[in-house]
């Protein structure tokens, strides 16, 4: 019975060790604010062409209260919410994001897919995005698609 009640304890300690605790300390080595070293932010508008642009500013990350983390990026200013496996951040799917777009128009940022992947060391990251900006300026709405690619170095906790 002894042997029983050891058993179960071992269980029960092992079991609330496992819950979230280690994942948790695991989005501390996102938060902080990480910089643009290199990378590109290529948009395709139909009737407009395809224009590439160099990816520059800050990415700031802090722990979430939907999701694991919360992202202010170069890409938009609005919130973008991720979750956390592993050494990656992935959007959560279905995040609409509507802005102005400081001519009067406005432009709605649909995210189909988003990472953030940290290096081994904890100072890198590559971020890769793709997704569709919604125009509307004038009366008139344009749907582009983009992509990016980037690589980030960690400047502050």
């Amino acid at each position: 019975m002894r042997h029983t009640i050891k058993m179960l304890g071992l269980v029960f300690v092992l079991a609330l060790s496992a819950c979230g605790r280690g994942d948790r300390d695991d989005f501390g080595l996102f938060v902080g604010t990480w910089r643009a070293t290199a990378g590109t932010v290529t948009t395709s508008c139909p009737g407009y062409g395809t224009f590439t642009e160099a990816l520059t500013g800050n990415a700031t990350w802090n722990t979430g209260v939907g999701s694991d983390l919360v992202s202010m990026t170069a890409l938009t200013t609005c919130p973008l919410m991720a979750d956390v496996t592993n050494a990656t951040a992935s959007g959560v799917p279905g995040q609409v994001c509507t802005q102005p777009d400081g001519t009067g128009g406005t432009s709605t940022v649909t995210f189909t897919g988003y990472t953030f992947v940290l290096s081994p060391d904890g100072h890198t990251a590559t971020e890769n995005s793709s997704g569709q900006i919604t125009i509307i300026a004038e009366g008139a709405s344009v749907i582009c698609s983009f992509n990016e690619t980037g690589s980030y170095q960690k400047i502050s906790n």
